[in-house]
């Protein structure tokens, strides 16, 4: 099964918990406002608040950005029936 990508826009306008990985190799996670960096040749981990030092992606969502985009498809579903 080939998990859905995501572009950094959309995962800021859905506001799920998603995870990248860079250009450089390092791995990014975000969720709500802020995120991890992990270094790739260090291991070195650092806060993100500022989602213009994001990658563009592709970004795939975690298990638990899964359940709030499924969440957030059902409340979507029920207002709009």
């Amino acid at each position: 099964m080939e998990l859905a990508t995501y572009s950094l826009e959309e995962v800021l306008a859905m506001g799920f918990e998603a995870r990248c990985i860079g250009p450089d190799g390092a791995r990014y996670l975000w969720c709500q406002g802020s995120g991890l960096r992990v270094d790739s040749r260090t291991q070195a981990t650092i806060l993100v608040t500022d989602p213009s030092a994001l990658p563009d992606g592709p970004w795939t969502a975690t298990r638990y950005g899964l359940q709030q985009l499924a969440e957030a498809e059902r409340e979507e579903a029920a207002a709009h029936p």
